[in-house]
């Protein structure tokens, strides 16, 4: 008896990850949440890392344009020229895509492209980046996308079921369905069938194309912001809850 106590003891202890692993998986949009440990807004940074650059606030240094061939200060100028469509601060991901200067202007242009160019409108453009960016822990693209999602009109209370990880209920359809294909797409690595269907009654093929081509570009974007280690310039103050590093 004591025997197959034991080898039951042994049996469920085996089935248990496996049964909660299942039970994750099949959760609904609000309730598929990870253990996130402890997550809180971070305050502004006082000390930068031993490897990190004081004027670029990354890993790598910033680009000179004395330091590049003709068509690299093309694209350089396109980021730092006041009159220029693409223009961006140095210090974040533009700078960062300025070491591959032949990349640097399709990249702005890919980013531009599907900020402006969309079918999307451009208020709930900036709540799918937050939805990336919450999903990915990307402070500094947080921060910088957070007031604009709350100029092109996204309800601070939705913005809050985003960045707590709140469940998705009561809100307008395209804002649910947003969020609740993004959370499927970095929790799930996969958008069910049910959540695709809501996504094209709500934006059409296209739009649902642009949208989440949107995310791809700033999942890219928080990726090297990450790798790199980008910090906030001084004058912004973080607005994500992060678990710490």
């Amino acid at each position: 008896m004591i025997s197959r106590s034991r080898t039951l003891a042994r049996l469920l202890a085996a089935l248990c990850p496996a049964l909660l692993c299942t039970c994750a998986m099949h959760a609904g949009p609000g309730t598929m949440d990870r253990d996130h440990g402890a997550e809180v807004i971070p305050a502004k940074w006082t000390a930068l890392p031993a490897d990190i650059d004081p004027k670029s606030l990354s890993r790598l240094p910033l680009v000179r344009r004395e330091d590049l061939d003709e068509q690299g200060r093309r694209a350089y100028d396109a980021v730092v020229d006041p009159a220029s469509r693409l223009r961006a601060q140095l210090v974040g991901p533009a700078g960062i895509w300025l070491h591959i200067p032949q990349l640097s202007p399709h990249i702005r242009e890919v980013n531009w492209h599907l900020r402006n160019r969309s079918v999307i409108p451009a208020g709930l453009a900036e709540l799918a980046i937050l939805v990336v960016t919450r999903e990915m822990g990307g402070q500094t693209e947080w921060t910088a996308h957070e007031p604009p999602a709350r100029k092109g009109g996204i309800a601070p209370e939705i913005i809050d079921i985003v960045k707590y990880r709140k469940p998705v209920a009561g809100i307008p359809e395209k804002e649910s369905v947003i969020i609740a294909m993004g959370r499927e797409i970095f929790q799930r690595h996969h958008v069910s069938s049910e959540t695709y269907a809501r996504a094209i009654a709500a934006f059409g093929q296209k739009g649902v194309v642009d949208l989440v081509m949107l995310m791809a570009n700033y999942t890219m974007t928080t990726v090297i912001t990450h790798a790199f280690d980008q910090h906030l310039r001084p004058d912004l103050t973080p607005l994500l809850p992060v678990a710490p590093h």
